[in-house]
């Protein structure tokens, strides 16, 4: 009877614990998450599957549902997240991204210096080469674009609707 009542409390903190992924504060909602599969519901990753993923996803829901907005009107989203992939897979990934035919891109790295992201991350991101461009459509699909910044067999990616 102990041992059940330690697996069921223990299955209870993990559904507990994956629901604190989700923070809720009026019509905001903010998701930090290392859950790929969750991860693959806002971006395209069939393509190049990471090996590993941490991500911050805002949604503002400006649907009129809440006091606040009275009149409804289009929610906006906001992603931040890093993609680890291993040394085939990215190097697969370099060549189509810097071969791509396209106008050559170029983005502010302080663009993707995340709050959430871990030191070593951030010294890597600060010492990167800024000569970058690419296309960054194989993540965004047809939908709204975002920004790719390639780090060694990683990379951040942020994309909002606004």
């Amino acid at each position: 009877m102990i041992i059940s009542g330690a697996v069921f409390f223990s299955c209870g903190e993990q559904k507990h614990q994956k629901d604190n992924e989700t923070t809720e504060k009026g019509n905001i909602s903010t998701t930090i998450s290392t859950d790929t599969s969750k991860l693959a519901k806002l971006i395209d990753i069939h393509k190049y599957k990471p090996t590993q993923v941490k991500f911050k996803y805002t949604f503002i829901d400006n649907s009129g549902k809440n006091e606040r907005l009275p009149v409804p009107g289009p929610s906006d989203s906001y992603l931040e997240a890093i993609l680890y992939f291993d040394t085939a897979t990215f190097k697969d990934l370099k060549t189509k991204y810097f071969s791509a035919d396209h106008l050559s891109t170029s983005f502010d790295k302080e663009n993707f210096n995340f709050e959430w992201l871990d030191n070593d991350i951030k010294t890597a991101l600060l010492k990167s080469d800024t000569s970058y461009h690419g296309l960054p459509d194989y993540f965004f699909g047809s939908g709204p674009h975002g920004k790719l910044w390639l780090l060694d067999n990683k990379l951040l990616l942020t994309k909002s609707t606004d």
